[in-house]
Order: C-alpha cells, then sequence, then structure tokens
C-alpha cells in the first residue's frame, strides 16, 4: 500500500518522455500531489487542463519552493540549470534523469545543492510529452548515485531514503552505484546498441533501398527500433560517455566475423553463438 508522498511540493525541469512519464506516474500513486512544470512548449499548458500537473512556470527560479525538483533535460544542459538552482538558495533535493551520470555529478559536486543523480532504465523511441505513460517505469530499474548533500553531513541518509520512496511507488525497482559504473555498464548495454541499431539501419537501408528493407523479418525490426530514436536526444548521451561508447563499439567490432574466411569458420562461429546463447540465458 502506498502512503503519503515524501514530498509535498514536487517540480519537473523538462515536461518531455521522461519528466512527463514521472508527472503521471506520480499522479497515479496521489492524485493531489502537487506538481509545477517548467517549460516553454505549448503542449505543457495542456498537461495543466488535462489534470497531469498543477501548473507551468517560465523560470526555473519559480520552482524554488519545490521539496523536490527533478531535471529531465538533455544531459548537455543539465550543469547550466544545476547552476541556475544553486544561485537561488532553494533547499529542495534535487535530482536529474540523465543517461550518463560523470558529468552531472561533477557539475553538482561544484555547488551546495543537496543532489541525488538519477537515471530511469526505462524509455521509448519516442520522444516529447505526447508518448509520456504513467506506467513507463514498472519494473524498470532506477539507478541512483549517492547523494551530496550541500554539507550537511547527516542529511544524506534521510534524502537517499526518501527518493527511493519516491522512485519505488513510480513502480522502478531502485539500486544504488557511482557514476563511472554506471556510464560504463550503460554504455554497453544501453548507448553502444543504440548506435548499433543506427549504423544498422543506415547501412541496410542504403545498401537495399526501401524495397529490400520491406522484405525484412521481425528480427531486423527489433534489432532497429532505436533507429527511429532522435540525435537530439542522443547527442548529449554520446559526447558525455564517449569512451566508455568507444571502448563498447570496439568490443562489438571484435566480436564480428568480418570476412567470408571466419564466417565459413565453423568451430569459430560455433563459439560465437554458444557463448552469446550462454550469457543470453543468463
Amino acid at each position: 500500500m502506498i502512503g503519503a508522498p515524501p514530498f509535498e511540493r514536487v517540480g519537473i525541469i523538462g515536461l518531455g518522455l521522461i519528466g512527463g512519464s514521472v508527472a503521471l506516474a506520480a499522479r497515479r500513486c496521489w492524485p493531489g500531489l502537487h506538481i509545477t512544470a517548467c517549460d516553454p512548449a505549448p503542449i505543457t499548458h495542456e498537461a495543466v487542463s488535462q489534470g497531469a500537473i498543477t501548473a507551468v512556470v517560465d523560470h526555473i527560479e519559480d520552482l524554488t519552493a519545490s521539496d523536490l525538483i527533478i531535471i529531465a533535460t538533455p544531459v548537455q544542459t543539465v550543469p547550466h540549470v544545476l547552476e541556475v538552482l544553486a544561485l537561488t538558495g532553494t533547499r529542495a533535493l534535487v535530482t536529474d534523469v540523465s543517461s550518463t551520470k560523470r558529468t552531472v555529478m561533477e557539475a553538482a559536486a561544484r555547488t551546495r545543492l543537496t543532489f541525488v543523480g538519477g537515471h530511469p532504465v526505462a524509455g521509448s523511441e519516442s520522444s516529447g510529452l505526447a508518448a509520456a505513460r504513467a506506467d513507463l517505469f514498472d519494473g524498470k530499474p532506477w539507478l541512483l548515485v549517492s547523494a551530496t548533500t550541500g554539507g550537511a553531513d547527516d542529511a544524506g541518509d534521510a534524502v537517499e531514503a526518501m527518493l527511493t520512496t519516491f522512485t519505488v511507488a513510480l513502480g522502478a525497482k531502485p539500486s544504488w552505484t557511482d557514476a563511472v559504473t554506471h556510464d560504463r555498464v550503460m554504455a554497453h548495454v544501453s548507448h553502444a546498441p543504440q548506435v548499433v541499431s543506427t549504423a544498422l539501419m543506415a547501412a541496410s537501408g542504403e545498401a537495399v533501398g526501401p524495397d529490400g528493407v520491406a522484405w525484412s523479418g521481425s528480427g531486423f525490426a527489433d534489432m532497429t527500433r532505436l533507429a527511429s530514436s532522435s540525435s537530439d536526444v542522443w547527442q548529449g548521451i554520446l559526447s558525455t560517455n564517449a569512451d566508455f561508447i568507444a571502448e563498447a563499439l570496439h568490443g562489438i567490432a571484435a566480436k564480428l566475423p568480418t570476412s567470408s574466411q571466419a564466417l565459413m569458420d565453423a568451430p569459430s562461429v560455433r563459439d560465437l553463438f554458444e557463448r552469446a546463447r550462454a550469457l543470453k540465458k543468463a
């Protein structure tokens, strides 16, 4: 049973897919929760009329009375948002939903904000508020990176417990990690797969054209689903985790049999498939 909300007033900066889904999931748990969004997009005012959020404000500074502020903007803009919030002197717990964490945590450490890094591992090839869903986080990991607590040594445990409670109520499964581990793992299981999917679609589409792609089956569709993703969303992720993503792509390339001779080497092909099957099963 879900109890009282750990935060009475929630502010969301950026009401796209993730920010919008946070609002909808929080409303599902606590229909009366006060949620204010800061986003210039006209569609956010529709979110107010539909009851997804309580209000929209034009300036980040207007959210400083919130108890929890969630930064749901592209990762490359998060350091600037943190700087703006730091200047306001807000006492809110601040978190983010960025897919990379080292840049964010370094920026947060330069402020005196009470900050916990966050990353809900849930998303879609679609973006924007129109794609937001209340059940987006159900059963999905929500990775959290240890708090910086504005100099208050005894505040860390309390804010971490409150944020954990919040993410669980949204349907997620929170786990704690550090920024380096987070970024390296995500490079291998999320960011490199996005690049591979995009490259596969580009290479195959250019090689065989639309008519050839029309002959493809569900396997090709599954592997290229992520190719619908927007570069506007992904450029910041790739640039803030480029070293680990390059490492992951190098590892993938090393596994690829790239010559006809290698493809006809039955023992090597068998070993690759068996290793992959065992890891997938595990």
